[in-house]
C-alpha cells in the first residue's frame, strides 16, 4: 500500500491527530471496506453502517487506539484485521434490535417475525421461544413455534439462510476478554430467560425431545442440525454425506415434528 509508512502515520497522529486521521482515512478506507466484506457483510447499507462504526471507534479520543498501535509489533494492516473483527461482534450485538427484516419475512405474521428475530438474531432455542413469544398474552407453545419456523423456512432463500448463519457465527464467536490493546472488554448482559421462563422452556424441551424421538434417525439429526445448531442446508448435506437436501424435505420434517408436538400438548411430559 502506497502512502505513509506505519511509523510515519503514527508520528503524524501523535503530533496532529486531525491531520493524521485524514491521512489514515485516505490510505486505509479501501482496506477497511475489504475487511468488512471478508467478514461476510454483503448488504451495502450494513457495510457502510459498520464502516462508520469502525471509524467512530478508531477516531475516538483523538485516535487513541491508532496512536497506541506499535509498528514494531506488527503491521497496521494486519492489526486492523483483528480490530474490524472485534468491532463487528460489537456492532452485531448493538444492532440486533434495529435490523431490517428481509422482505420475505415482512410478509409473514407478527408472531412469525418475532420467532424469526428470537431464533436468528438472539439465538434462542425453539423450547425457549415457546414461552417467550406471546399471542393474546399467552405463550404460543412449542408446536406453534415449529409451525412458525416452517413458514419462515419456506419464505427464506438459501442466500438469506447463509447470510443469517454467517452473521450469527460472527456474533457468537468466542473473543478474548481483553481487546486488541489489552483493555478489558465490557461483558454484554445475557438475554436468557428468567427462572419461570426457564422452567417452561425445560417442559417444552422435554416435549420436543419426545416428538423428535418419533422421527426417522436421519430426519432427527437433520432437524437438530438445522434448528438447534443453526447449520445451512449445504453444511448439513456435507456433514451427513447426503446426495441432496432440498428445503422441501426440511419443511416435511418440521410438519412431522409439529404434528407430534400437537398430539403431546396437554399431556404430561
Amino acid at each position: 500500500m502506497s502512502g505513509l509508512s506505519d511509523r510515519e502515520l503514527r508520528e503524524r497522529l501523535i503530533t496532529d491527530a486531525d491531520a493524521g486521521w485524514r491521512a489514515f482515512v485516505d490510505q486505509y478506507s479501501p482496506r477497511l471496506l475489504q475487511l468488512i466484506d471478508q467478514c461476510g457483510v454483503r448488504d451495502r447499507d450494513d457495510a457502510m453502517d459498520l464502516y462508520v462504526h469502525v471509524c467512530e471507534r478508531l477516531a475516538a479520543d483523538d485516535c487513541a487506539r491508532l496512536r497506541r498501535h506499535d509498528p514494531g509489533k506488527g503491521a497496521l494492516a494486519a492489526w486492523l484485521t483483528t480490530v474490524v473483527r472485534r468491532m463487528l461482534v460489537d456492532w452485531v450485538r448493538s444492532t440486533r434490535g434495529r435490523r431490517r427484516l428481509f422482505g420475505s419475512v415482512k410478509t409473514l405474521s407478527e408472531i412469525d417475525q418475532q420467532v424469526f428475530e428470537l431464533y436468528y438474531w438472539r439465538r434462542h432455542t425453539p423450547a425457549e421461544m415457546a414461552s417467550l413469544v406471546l399471542d393474546a398474552g399467552k405463550p404460543i407453545g412449542i408446536a406453534a413455534v415449529f409451525a412458525a419456523l416452517e413458514r419462515i423456512e419456506r419464505a427464506l432463500t438459501e442466500r438469506q439462510r447463509i447470510e443469517l448463519v454467517t452473521m450469527a457465527a460472527r456474533a457468537g464467536s468466542e473473543i478474548s476478554l481483553d481487546d486488541e490493546e489489552g483493555e478489558p472488554v465490557t461483558v454484554v448482559a445475557s438475554d436468557r430467560p428468567g427462572p419461570e421462563a426457564a422452567m417452561l422452556a425445560a417442559h417444552d424441551e422435554r416435549a420436543l425431545n419426545t416428538a423428535l424421538a418419533t422421527l426417522d434417525p436421519e430426519d432427527r439429526v437433520i432437524i437438530c442440525m438445522r434448528f438447534m445448531d443453526g447449520l445451512t442446508l449445504a453444511e448439513i448435506k456435507r456433514a451427513l454425506h447426503l446426495t441432496s437436501l432440498a428445503p422441501e424435505r426440511i419443511s416435511k420434517i418440521v410438519v412431522s415434528v409439529r404434528t407430534a408436538l400437537e398430539r403431546l400438548e396437554g399431556k404430561p411430559v
